[in-house]
């Protein structure tokens, strides 16, 4: 058996077993590009809001949400981005449940658990196979798969001949079987890269702390600060409003705010994200760490000063989603999701063809 009949086995198994995965991973991907704009065109009444003055504090946002929900405990609001767009709180419930207020009377719109939308559960059939942390490490595995796959399908793409342009073309004029061989081959060729950054980014979700110390090593780069603690405060310390905390992030990095992750021990910061101009990352990767009850500034993490290491990780996200170029990548990233299909189904033909001529 030949080296090149070893990686050919690799990659055909490889792909009958991680195919379907794959497939899955892919379309969902593909939706979720345009996730807001979808959810914007679904949930209108939950999303936006006509405009009518001032916004209302974030405190009296929190404090609505917790009178209306008193069994649940609040983890991370969104703020808008927009004049129109509504607050997201997200409760830590059993089954995580999303509460929209809107930003001017700071009346509840309306809630929803996660699965109970559309694309809430899309999301989780892309980021856990709607199975946890199995369906979330069943992800990973198959993305380092794909890589593997890419990687063995261009050693058997190469052409024997050394005709390396013979690879990029399909023959349209020839029998269906040489067209769906020709799909698959050059199809495979052009979604290899993408593909390849694709499952790489995705894996390092999945595996993150082994990711971050990989490209930190390779970066030689020193580690991301570990978040700070609170330091202690004695039983009944009153914390500090919201909206004094923000007042303080803003004094800290003055840049747009895009969530706040509240603290759910006596021990804990409120880290307060924000964006800047410059970042591609569509929530910012800048964090101020906050005491909640002296409201001193604790910690500050700027995206743009970060060690190079932390600077290349932060870049895996946008990567991932194709918000490297705006709408052109975003469309080139709904392609890229649809390829696992297109060359599960030629490669299962191939392998039925296979089977058929052998027996």
């Amino acid at each position: 058996m030949t080296a090149r009949h070893v990686v050919f086995k690799l990659h055909l198994y490889t792909g009958l077993l991680v195919g379907l995965l794959m497939m899955v991973s892919g379309l969902t991907g593909s939706v979720l590009v345009f996730r807001e704009e979808l959810e914007a065109l679904a949930q209108p009444e939950l999303l936006a809001t006509a405009q009518q003055g001032e916004r209302v504090t974030v405190d009296a946002v929190l404090q609505t949400v917790r009178r209306a929900y008193p069994a649940d405990r609040p983890f991370a609001i969104r703020m808008p981005r927009t004049p129109q767009q509504t607050y997201l709180v997200k409760l830590n419930s059993a089954h995580g449940l999303f509460v929209y207020v809107d930003p001017h009377n700071g009346s509840i719109l309306g809630a929803h658990r996660q699965d109970q939308s559309m694309l809430g559960w899309i999301s989780l059939l892309h980021t856990e196979l709607l199975a946890g942390e199995a369906g979330e490490t069943a992800l990973g595995i198959g993305g380092l798969l794909l890589i593997g796959l890419c990687v063995t399908g261009l050693v058997v793409w190469w052409p024997r001949n050394g005709k390396i342009s013979q690879g990029f073309k399909i023959q349209w004029p020839a029998r269906w079987k040489r067209i769906n061989f020709d799909l698959h081959r050059v199809s495979g060729i052009y979604a290899a890269l993408f593909l390849l950054i694709t499952a790489a980014t995705g894996a390092a979700f999945v595996f993150n702390e082994t990711a971050i110390d990989l490209v930190d090593a390779v970066t030689a780069s020193a580690p991301r600060a570990t978040p700070p603690r609170v330091e202690s405060a004695r039983p009944g310390t009153p914390t500090r409003s919201l909206d004094t905390l923000l007042r303080q992030a803003d004094r800290a990095l003055p840049a747009p705010t895009t969530w706040i992750s509240l603290p759910q021990t006596p021990q804990a910061p409120v880290v307060v994200r924000k964006k800047l101009a410059q970042e591609l990352h569509p929530n910012g990767r800048n964090f101020v760490y906050l005491d909640q009850h002296s409201g001193r500034v604790l910690q500050l993490e700027h995206a743009l000063a970060a060690p190079l290491g932390t600077r290349v990780f932060n870049t895996f996200y946008p990567l991932h989603i194709g918000a490297v170029a705006g709408t052109p990548t975003r469309v080139l990233q709904v392609i890229v999701g649809l390829a696992p299909t297109l060359l599960l189904v030629t490669g299962f033909v191939m392998w039925k063809n296979r089977r058929v001529r052998k027996r």
